[in-house]
This record gives structure tokens, sequence and C-alpha cells, in this order.
């Protein structure tokens, strides 16, 4: 049986490990055991991409180590925004207009039906008892009055997702992969911009550049969105809030308290 004891682990995130794996290729390597089906969604959706714009890694195949799925792609060399940022501050506001002109071109894909909606996942996590009985019931009631859509929604788009190569920009980690409107997408990374926390192990000098330049980098990536693709910022207000939800439902401890308030806000003016 195949381990991990050989390989050389070269990055990792909450949801997987990266490994060193053949010449030329990486193994993403889940964490959790049960993550065999979001595999099959992460590929179908990065192959979506690639038949349109190349802005994802090849996927090359699927295998398993120690009992945990994981997914071999093309390796792409080069460091993710947000280091670009904490080793070169004064690319704030370029890393945010690269993410927002990315992000309005992956949103011109239309999902593979094989993908769940992003109201399939809403109902997974109404379920989960990380979040409050009365906020589930709430979000999914409002969750009905939104528009839906056919996009591709990566689900956690953020300068740390994209990876900025020798042939340019490359989006990775599509674990949270979902089908329906781009509002919703854009909605959940300006959330993520404001209160996201960076994965266990982050240097502490990309830890102090990522809590200075959070208002520069939201601005400068709604701006290049907004250029490049039309959005009801009414309705992607909205769907910020609602995103905050499906947030608490992943357990990141030390953002509990921040989504919490922002959902209860929301609540109480009804």
């Amino acid at each position: 049986m195949t381990t991990t004891s050989g390989l050389k682990k070269i990055a990792e995130g909450r949801e997987a490990e990266i490994y060193e794996w053949e010449p030329g290729t990486v193994l993403r390597l889940f964490r959790d055991a049960r993550a065999a089906e979001s595999i099959e969604y992460e590929r179908a959706a990065m192959e979506a991409v690639r038949a349109f714009v190349p802005l994802v890694p090849v996927v090359l195949g699927v295998t398993e180590v120690m009992g945990r799925p994981g997914i071999i792609m093309e390796r792409i060399d080069g460091r993710d925004l947000l280091s670009v940022i904490a080793k070169r501050p004064w690319m704030v506001w370029r890393a945010g207009q690269i993410a927002g002109e990315v992000h309005a071109r992956l949103h011109s894909v239309v999902a593979p039906a094989s993908i769940p909606s992003l109201r399939e996942r809403a109902d997974g996590v109404s379920r989960s008892p990380l979040v409050p009985p009365h906020i589930a019931v709430w979000a999914l009631r409002e969750l009905d009055a939104m528009p839906d859509g056919d996009r591709l929604l990566h689900g956690d788009f953020h300068p740390g997702n994209i990876l900025m190569s020798a042939h340019g920009p490359v989006v990775i980690d599509w674990t949270n992969v979902t089908r329906g409107n781009p509002d919703a997408d854009l909605g959940r990374s300006l959330l993520i911009l404001r209160i996201g926390e960076l994965p266990p192990g982050s240097p502490l000098v990309l830890r102090v550049a990522a809590r200075f330049a959070r208002s520069l980098l939201r601005t400068s990536y709604l701006r290049a969105y907004r250029h490049a693709r039309p959005a009801d910022m009414r309705v992607v207000r909205q769907w910020e809030t609602l995103r905050a939800a499906d947030r608490l439902a992943e357990d990141i401890p030390e953002e509990r308290t921040a989504l919490l308030a922002i959902l209860e806000a929301a609540m109480a003016v009804g």
C-alpha cells in the first residue's frame, strides 16, 4: 500500500496536503477519507474550466493513499498571490486586480450538470451541528428568494488559491465547487476577504501583511471584477451575508464570532 512516508510535502491547506508525485505532477491528498465524491466534482469543474480557459492545472487522474483519496494534477510552479503580497507589499492593489479579472472569467463557464447546485449544498450545510438551528432555518428561507444560475462557482476563491505561473494565473483548490449564480460566489469571496483567516502554519509575515492588505485587496478585487462583469451589488451584499452560514459549517474557530455577528445582525433587521 502506498504511504506518504516516501512523498515530499510541498504545501497544505485545511482540506488537503500537496505532495510531489511523478515528474511534473503533484498529488492533492485529502485529509478526510470521505472526500472521494468531492474529488469527482473537483475534477469535473477543472476539466470544464480547462476546456474554456487555461486557468486551472491539467487533471491527470485520481488515486488513494492510506485510505485517503487524492487527485493527481499538473504541477504549477509559482507563488500564490498572498505570498506575493507578503514578499512585495506594494503589489497588493495589482493582486486584487488579478483576482477580480480571473474570477470574472471563471464565471463565464457553465457548470457541468454533475456538479451539485449551491441550493443542494445549502441543504447539507443546514444540517451541520456547527450551524445554530435558528440560523439554518433563516438562511434556507432567505436562499429561496435569491436568484439561481448555471455557472461554475469556485466556493473558496481568494488570492491564496491563485498561483502565478510563468504563463499567468492558475486557480487551485476546487473542493467547494457548486453550480449557481455568480453573485453568490462573488459575495462569498468578499466575505473571505473581509474576515477570512489564513490556514494554520501560515508565516507570521504573511499574517501581518494580510491584516493590513484586506481593505485595499477587497476594493481592487471588486473593482476589477465589476469592470469585467456586471454585478448587482444589492444582491451581492445579500449573498455575502448568506454565505456566512456555510462558512460557519467549515469549522474555522477564529472566524466563528465574526460570522455569528454578521448573521445575527442580518436576522435582527429582518
